[in-house]
């Protein structure tokens, strides 16, 4: 036998002892098979040691889970790896696989899906994590020991590899070093390939004993890998995070809502969204609202979109919190006012179904219901009253919403109150907008004599039916845009007034913040958020003890904040444009350091503590000074990392030294400022033109005298070929610096219009 065989034998030679311990054949036998291999060809030696090696990768593989995500959004995200670590059910894999706060689940080599009970440990700087599941008796795999390896040895992987689920490499370790040269964290580079899907796969020897956790692709077949030895660590460290505080996208927020007989609610951007089957009978769940019961008379309302028609959802009203309840809601695109007064379907009572022409299948439908003495129950479509009856069954209990079989729901602006305006829209505005745009044809059914009429026209009339349709479509264009710019025009003068007070302390921040967010997401009901923000600061609140001081009220405000709700900074989705509008970030409990100080900031200001912003350059932190015994005490809160800081360390996080300026409370209108600023950087970077020049728009509203956004805005509508207001930018900018070297490029652009004949 050559030196080069005996080498390999006695590597394999360690994975036959492996192999033979799970299959418990005696030392007698392991030493059999060494006394006979000296005989044997290097073929029947290649043969046999990569029969082992198959052996061994069969082993390993029942340990490793696939690991599935999701997005910012909710949506499909991506996918990695895991393993498991304890036979109790504690899997291991990247922390950047299982996200920040995100939902996810994983799935073992026999198709078995879990969903996490506990998230027991999380190591950012090493990029770990270690979750629990509810299983027993898994098969485990054994943790080797990173400071014995060395560059050469051989090792193989098993991960998911661009979602080719339980993928084997095999390579060699090719170096331990620092990745960055002085950041004191040696990483395990390996010669194995590595693509999305192979974070969080265990590297294991030839012992198979985990020696790294792969972690980073660097470049063709090598990467890096976590030293298992730092798992080891966290493995020793447990504090364990139940599930349901640890998904914070997209839970529902049970301040609001109470979700009974089973289902998935979520509840994001201003939207509730209900899928799969409720425990109830045909699917049935309900999802009641934690608003205390306005008595009879009043009313409810809410708009509801079905993916599915065949399904079922809408209102409910009455509810005893179990099984009993009135719902009003559209199915098969009719609409059905029930009683359910059981559990069974024997026990439910339907009351009417109608059609309605009013009805749009797929689309947004308002449901609209109004109680009143004496059992009389009024329904409403779209304003349009379809169901009128009188039923004593149930006479009080909470409201909310329901949904049946396996369509999903979608539900925005619920809202209960003693009563709602017939009509946002009244007749005058109504007549004055047809008025107005009474040149576009409107279409109306044919008469048989007309049609008749079209028929004895000949060939021509099909295509002439087009071209006027395209016409039609034209218009109706246009008229969509206008309701667009028209919408988006009002929205810029609501918040420029909101922030145009000379006392800065009349200045609302979190209702500025949130009509941001109204410019692109015009769906959510603001006050909902206000009220969201008076709960939170009074549940917090009570957490106080009777004496406390401004100091003690501080800290409470941010162990509760960011330890016991959640909130916390988006490390992984950044730049995602949710994190820049306030009510996503109140629903997912994420975001960019602003919005997180913006409301870290108005709870504190409900709680009547000194905090104001800090402007840090690159970086935003909030600030609680209190002058009120004749000496200033400061304290720093950072909200992205969800503590209190020294000027130190916000130096260190800024990367920069500094000075007593920097530490200067920034205005409310600079917030907000620095806030669009943000979502301007985004838009350009995605680059989406019209959302740029939006929230451009609404700086100037803030400010008109702010000339590099008055220039910037000017560019962007020159280079939209928009040039007559590219024109009244630059002629503005110029008449407020007249003889300024700076105008040189607009007086260009100028001349350049003109000689186009711009006027």
């Amino acid at each position: 036998m050559n030196l080069l065989h005996f080498s390999i034998h006695l590597h394999f030679l360690t994975g036959t002892l492996f192999l033979l311990f799970f299959n418990s054949v005696s030392l007698a036998e392991v030493e059999k098979t060494e006394s006979n291999s000296s005989s044997l060809t290097d073929l029947q030696l290649a043969k046999r040691d990569a029969e082992d090696f198959e052996k061994l990768a069969a082993l390993i593989k029942p340990s490793i889970v696939v690991v599935e995500g999701v997005d910012r959004i909710g949506r499909e995200g991506g996918r990695g790896t895991g393993f498991v670590v304890s036979s109790n059910g504690i899997i291991a894999t990247n922390f950047h696989v299982i996200g920040e706060h995100r939902e996810f689940k994983i799935r073992f080599a026999d198709g078995t899906t879990y969903t996490p009970t506990a998230i027991l440990g999380i190591d950012r700087e090493n990029d770990l994590a270690i979750f629990k599941i509810d299983a027993e008796n898994l098969p485990v795999l054994q943790l080797g020991d990173s400071d014995k390896i060395s560059p050469g040895q051989s090792v193989f992987a098993i991960g998911n590899p661009l979602g080719y689920s339980h993928s084997i490499s095999r390579g060699v370790i090719a170096a331990v070093r620092e990745l960055e040269q002085g950041d004191g964290r040696p990483l395990v580079q390996v010669a194995i390939p590595i693509e999305p899907g192979s974070s969080g796969s265990p590297t294991l020897d030839l012992d198979g004993r985990v020696v790294s956790i792969l972690a980073i692709k660097s470049g063709g077949a090598m990467g890096f890998g976590v030293p298992v030895n730092k798992l080891k660590s966290l493995l020793n460290e447990q504090i364990p995070v139940p599930i349901k505080k640890w998904f914070t996208i997209g839970a529902l927020d049970n301040t609001e809502w109470s979700s009974i007989m089973a289902g998935s609610w979520k509840q994001r951007a201003g939207t509730i969204i209900a899928s799969g089957l409720g425990s109830g009978f045909g699917g049935r769940m309900l999802c009641l609202s934690a608003q205390d019961t306005i008595a009879v008379p009043y009313e409810l309302e809410v708009e509801v979109r079905l993916d599915d028609e065949s399904g079922a959802a809408g209102l409910v009203f009455h509810a005893d919190g179990q099984n009993k309840h009135y719902g009003f809601y559209p199915t098969n695109k009719s609409l059905r006012l029930t009683c359910f007064e059981g559990q069974s379907v024997y026990s439910w009572n339907i009351l009417n179904t109608v059609t309605s022409q009013m009805y749009r299948p797929g689309q947004w439908n308002r449901l609209r219901v109004k109680l009143k003495e004496k059992g009389k129950i009024m329904c409403f479509l779209n304003d349009e009253l379809v169901i009128e009856i009188t039923d004593s069954s149930l006479q009080n209990g909470k409201v909310g919403l329901c949904k049946f079989r396996a369509t999903t729901a979608e539900f925005r602006n619920f809202k209960q109150a003693k009563s709602f305006p017939t009509s946002l829209i009244s007749p005058q505005t109504r007549r004055k907008i047809k008025n107005i745009t009474k040149n576009i044809t409107e279409f109306e059914p044919l008469s048989e004599q007309d049609l008749e009429q079209l028929v004895t026209m000949g060939s021509s009339v099909p295509q002439a039916l087009k071209d006027q349709a395209l016409i039609l479509e034209k218009k109706s264009s246009n008229l969509n845009q206008l309701a667009q710019k028209i919408k988006d025009i009002l929205l810029v003068e609501d918040l420029t007034q909101s922030l145009a007070h000379e006392d800065e302390n009349s200045v609302d921040l979190l209702r500025s913040a949130l009509l941001i967010s109204r410019l692109q997401n015009q769906n959510f009901d603001l006050n909902t958020y206000l009220d969201k923000a008076e709960r939170l600061a009074k549940n917090i609140a009570s957490h106080f003890p009777e004496k406390a001081t401004g100091e003690e009220k501080l800290k409470i405000l941010v162990h509760q904040l960011f330890v016991e709700m959640g909130y916390h900074g988006s490390t992984l989705d950044y730049s995602h444009p949710s994190n820049s509008y306030i009510n996503e970030v109140m629903d997912d409990k994420e975001g960019l350091p602003i919005t997180l100080s913006v409301l870290f900031i108005e709870l504190a200001n409900r709680l009547e503590l000194p905090v104001s912003g800090l402007g840090l350059p690159g970086h935003f932190i909030a600030m609680y000074r209190d002058e009120s015994k004749n000496k200033s005490r400061e304290i720093l809160v950072d909200p992205f990392g969800g503590k209190i800081v020294s000027r130190k360390e916000a130096s260190q996080i800024t990367g920069l030294r500094l000075s007593e300026k920097d530490f200067q409370p920034s205005s409310k209108k600079d917030i907000i400022t620095r806030m669009l600023r943000n979502l301007i950087q985004s838009a350009s970077t995605n680059g989406d033109a019209s959302t740029r020049l939006l929230y451009t728009n609404a700086i100037l509203g803030i400010d008109p005298k702010d000339s590099y956004t008055r220039a910037i805005r000017a560019m962007l509508h020159y280079g939209e070929g928009r040039y007559l207001e590219a024109m009244k930018d630059i002629d503005q900018l110029i008449s407020e610096n007249p003889g300024s070297p700076e105008m040189a490029p607009l007086v260009e652009i100028k001349n350049r219009l003109l000689k186009k004949q711009i006027k």
